[in-house]
């Protein structure tokens, strides 16, 4: 009987062979996160969340204005009776529009850098602030928040969130008729309304990765294009970075890419050429290379389409590379089309604004128009 200790020389052949574990990305990663889950949109779905908000707000703004006539009503009964058709809402109240609050608040998001800048903050303080914002006024509407008490609050927690610690004292101390109490006592509001999701994915990250990236791809063990080197690719990461805060973070682009595609987006804007031959080398091979041919730009509305190619686990690596381009190009379009406004448009709307959230001012301006004559 064989000693059962002793191994048989082919004993290591038949062990089972050591299983590497498969790599997670970034993209991966991202796509398990709350982010992901709870604030991820397609182009449709976001514009009707937007129009939704909005009509919350018109809603909301309508009946704390009733509540506010009621009052005075009561309070100046002669008056009332006389001049009840004054004091309807429809010749009162101007109400903000989808579209005047997208601008409006666009505006505010621009304040939130200047802001930022001010404090010193560092940018992935003023990102993650700029993601509070948007995400609060997916939420809410202008009409029941004011933006400026908002763009403070966010600042402060971003800030904190990001462990870049400054006392409320010392934050208020430097903003002009702002009190602690104001920006405490919306601080739990803000946290309701982002659901608590507080860890922000920003593109920045995975935009170094890319550079580190580019550069063994591109670069070792040989260059692949004569005029690329390091400083090379150095200048594109710096543009990117800059890309990354005129655009990434100022548009919707957050709410419809993963911070991997903006990151690549943002490098294949700032050089269409070197990005393409990156993702060339990582995708195809030279015979695949040399026999492609230009990818046609996604027809308008091709959001969910793609969203469900995305999904299929089944790809070429040909098809994966004209995904990813089509993705991209859509991710620049997109990012680019940020609302602008002029300075006597932000003003009307302001005050269209102020008056939704303090309709007893504009009742009161009424009355006293009517007593004078």
């Amino acid at each position: 009987m064989p000693d059962p200790e002793v191994k048989k020389e082919n004993d290591i052949e038949t062990e089972e062979p050591v299983k590497t574990k498969p790599r997670v990305s970034t993209d991966d990663l991202y796509r398990r996160s709350s982010q992901y889950r709870m604030w991820s949109y397609t182009v449709e779905s976001l514009k009707e969340t937007k129009i939704q908000t909005n009509e919350g707000g018109r809603a909301q703004a309508l009946k704390k204005y009733e509540e506010a006539r009621s009052k005075a009503a009561n309070e100046n009964p002669e008056l009332f009776e006389k001049q009840q058709n004054e004091f309807t809402a429809d010749k009162m109240l101007e109400l903000l529009t989808e579209e005047e609050e997208v601008k409006y608040l666009q505006y505010y998001c621009n304040s939130i850098l200047v802001t930022g800048n001010f404090f010193n903050m560092p940018t992935q303080v003023k990102a993650t602030a700029m993601s509070f914002f948007k995400r609060f006024y997916l939420v809410n509407s202008a009409m029941q928040y004011h933006p400026k008490h908002v763009l403070y609050t966010v600042l402060f927690l971003a800030a904190k969130s990001e462990n870049y610690f400054i006392s409320i004292e010392s934050f208020c101390k430097l903003i002009p008729k702002v009190e602690p109490k104001d920006i405490l006592d919306l601080e739990f509001i803000i946290l309701q309304s982002l659901k608590f999701t507080l860890f922000v994915h920003h593109a920045f990250r995975p935009l170094y990765g890319f550079f580190l990236d580019f550069q063994a791809i591109l670069l070792h063990p040989d260059p692949v294009m004569y005029d690329v080197n390091i400083d090379t690719l150095g200048s594109l990461y710096d543009k990117a970075k800059q890309w990354l805060t005129k655009y990434g973070i100022l548009s919707d682009a957050t709410f419809l890419f993963t911070p991997p595609q903006i990151a690549l987006a943002a490098m294949y804007d700032v050089d269409k050429r070197i990005t393409e031959k990156y993702l060339k080398r990582k995708f195809l091979s030279d015979k695949e290379e040399q026999k492609l041919e230009p990818i046609k730009e996604e027809e308008e509305g091709g959001e969910k389409k793609e969203a469900k190619e995305e999904d299929e686990s089944k790809k070429t690596q040909r098809e994966q590379y004209e995904l990813i381009i089509r993705t991209i190009r859509k991710c620049v379009k997109i990012s680019k089309q940020i609302p602008e406004t002029t300075k006597e448009e932000s003003a009307n709307i302001d005050k269209k604004c102020f008056f939704t959230l303090n309709p007893n001012k504009l009742i009161k301006r009424k009355i006293k128009q009517l007593t004078k004559e």
